[in-house]
């Protein structure tokens, strides 16, 4: 197992080139960023900026071209296939911007099957039951997805997320497919995720209204860092709603 110490996550020299010859295209070049836990990082930019490939690379489901990725002692790039599925399955928890919920499972369900991977399943139920009264889905524990609204969906992702209890937690455009003011719901729990636990939260947007919100802003702009700037007083997102 990879141990993780969100206290430094970095990204050195890192570049991700997809395809070969005329094909080529660098979504990544000479990146360097850092992750720390307790955190609340936005990565921003348009879309083919890079983000959603960086994303993958600290979240150890893609490897650079070149560069270095270090959580806590271990060189993400130089593990073996296994031990990358280890780091994803027991240090990252993923939030995408479809919900990718097992529809034939309940909320409780679903957010128990992945405390399972970490836990004894009798403990994974009690985890599941308190992430989603957490979350404020206490009530609806025992409903399936389809009788979930978009924003229902989503916090249960993100309790699923939060089940095996990650060091790092990733998140692509995780208000994309949701109203503004359900998006905003989603996004302060994730910023009080981070506040509130040992977790690194690092959400990948285009919405520039976040920027105010993070504590470590990185803007992307054809593969490069083009800002990295730290808020010692970010806006608290729930003030908005």
């Amino acid at each position: 197992m990879v141990a993780l110490d969100t206290a430094h996550i970095s990204a050195r020299g890192v570049t991700r080139i997809f395809g070969t010859g005329h094909a080529q295209v660098t979504a990544l070049s000479d990146v360097d960023v850092n992750i720390h836990s307790n955190n609340f990082t936005v990565i921003l930019g348009p879309s083919g900026s890079g983000k959603s490939t960086l994303l993958n690379i600290l979240g150890g489901m893609d490897r650079p071209t070149s560069g270095r990725i270090t959580a806590g002692d271990k060189a993400l790039e130089s593990l073996s296939e296994q031990e990358l599925t280890n780091y994803r399955r027991t240090q990252v928890g993923f939030v995408f911007q479809f919900y990718n919920l097992i529809p034939n499972l309940t909320a409780s369900e679903n957010v128990a099957l992945a405390a399972a991977l970490v836990m004894p399943h009798k403990e994974a139920a009690h985890v599941a039951k308190q992430l989603l009264e957490e979350v404020g889905l206490g009530h609806r524990l025992n409903q399936f997805p389809r009788h979930l609204s978009g924003g229902e969906m989503q916090r249960v992702a993100i309790a699923r997320a939060l089940a095996k209890k990650p060091a790092l937690l990733l998140c692509d455009e995780p208000s994309g497919a949701l109203d503004s003011k359900t998006g905003l719901h989603i996004l302060s729990q994730l910023q009080r995720t981070a506040h509130t636990s040992n977790t690194a939260v690092v959400v990948v947007t285009h919405d520039a209204s976040l920027a105010s919100s993070a504590n470590r802003l990185i803007r992307l702009a054809d593969g490069k860092v083009v800002e990295n700037s730290v808020n010692s007083s970010p806006e608290i997102i729930e003030e908005r709603l």
